[in-house]
């Protein structure tokens, strides 16, 4: 392992928060070197003066680095989405260990660290993922819920990883053909699928990093196309006709059923393995 982490970060004017996602890329303090790639689909907005910024403290050996070394490069051009924009950047990847970093998001501290180490310690594992917050416009701060799975059980149960908080190795993105550009909304998801098909994944309990959640942004706005994209992926893959990722967010929003879930831990489990199972008995490949 070159003990390099590329991290990619795909733009387009995200002026107001940016900055949050750039620096907590930069603060990143171990025995590593970051290799960290912008790619910014024409911002109109104040991204371009917030990356030159950062471009030129790093040029001019102005910025505290807390690493071996920082290798920070951009570009801005208009590309044909996010997808796209994220295959470019990891075509330029330099690291063994790859990720990306929307933003409008951001990571903990001494995330990188514990991640090399992690891979390092694991040789086999081919994707490592933990915990991510998640963020709302009002304050509100929410835990994810993460699990440790496998290709089986992210078909059946829907997607049980959070993207920010993901990290792969570059050789398993290019044998399994990095990410598919048909789709602009679940991408994450059908990468997940591909690795775990191809791969061995880890899950560490560990808080690795932040999600927000805000009106301009597609978790938001484009549920639906949120939905359509993991059923696609779903049929793709030879999953249920019953998308379990929309049972899943129902439950999150019945009060009741997290009380159950916080007082009665093993009575739910129970339960979900049944509807799950219900679920699954409706096969896209079989009728």
């Amino acid at each position: 392992m070159n003990n390099i982490i590329s991290i990619i970060t795909p733009s387009l004017n995200q002026g107001q928060f940016i900055e949050q996602t750039i620096k907590s890329v930069l603060f990143q303090a171990g025995n590593f070197y970051i290799d960290y790639i912008i790619v910014d689909g024409g911002s109109i907005d104040n991204s371009i003066d917030i990356i030159k910024k950062y471009d030129l403290l790093i040029k001019n050996n102005k910025y505290s680095i807390k690493c071996y070394g920082i290798k920070f490069r951009w570009f801005s051009k208009k590309d044909k989405g996010q997808t796209n924009a994220l295959n470019k950047g990891f075509k330029m990847a330099n690291g063994d260990i790859c990720a990306w970093i929307n933003s409008d998001d951001w990571y903990e501290k001494d995330v990188f660290q514990f991640i090399i180490k992690k891979f390092e310690e694991n040789l086999e594992i081919d994707l490592i993922y933990g915990n991510c917050f998640e963020v709302y416009e009002n304050g509100k701060i929410k835990k994810g819920e993460a699990i440790q799975g496998n290709f089986k059980k992210n078909l059946e149960e829907g997607c049980l990883i959070s993207q920010p908080a993901t990290f792969f190795r570059k050789k398993v993105l290019e044998k399994v053909g990095y990410l598919d550009e048909s789709f602009n909304y679940c991408m994450d998801y059908d990468l997940w699928m591909k690795i775990m098909k191809n791969g061995k994944s880890l899950y560490f309990d560990k808080d690795l990093a932040y999600f927000r959640i805000w009106e301009e942004s597609k978790t938001y706005n484009y549920m639906n196309k949120f939905i359509e994209e993991e059923n696609a992926i779903r049929k793709k893959y030879g999953g249920s006709k019953i998308n379990p990722g929309s049972i899943h967010r129902m439950r999150k929003k019945i009060w009741f059923l997290n009380f159950i879930k916080k007082k009665f831990p093993k009575l739910y489990k129970i339960n979900k393995k049944i509807i799950y199972n219900l679920i699954n008995i409706v096969k896209n490949n079989k009728i």
